[in-house]
């Protein structure tokens, strides 16, 4: 499973990758980073695992659904962010549209 293995920590990698940019908050590199890890998930499993090797497996699915769900957590926090920033926005166009009526 050498191959199998190396496939599978880079797959981690990028994750973990991905996670460090969001925490950058450099979310056009985590969508970058994705869409080169799809590619890599895809071909990870368009072979079947070995049974020898299904708990190492499952265990860095594990590990990639962990950093995912912290993604999803950061991702819904730049999110409301933004819709905060779009709605005081939104106000002060009514403020001036009211002011200079």
């Amino acid at each position: 499973m050498v191959d199998k293995a190396q496939e599978l920590q880079q797959l981690i990698l990028l994750s973990e990758e991905m996670l460090t940019k969001a925490q950058a908050e450099c979310w056009d590199e985590v969508v970058d980073l994705e869409t080169e890890r799809f590619g890599l998930i895809r071909q990870f499993f368009s072979q079947p695992v070995h049974q020898a090797h299904a708990e190492a497996v499952a265990a860095g699915i594990q590990a990639i659904q962990s950093i995912d769900e912290r993604l999803k957590e950061l991702g819904a926090l730049r999110r409301f962010d933004i819709m905060q920033t779009l709605q005081a926005m939104e106000q002060g166009k009514k403020a001036v549209k009211a002011y200079t009526s």
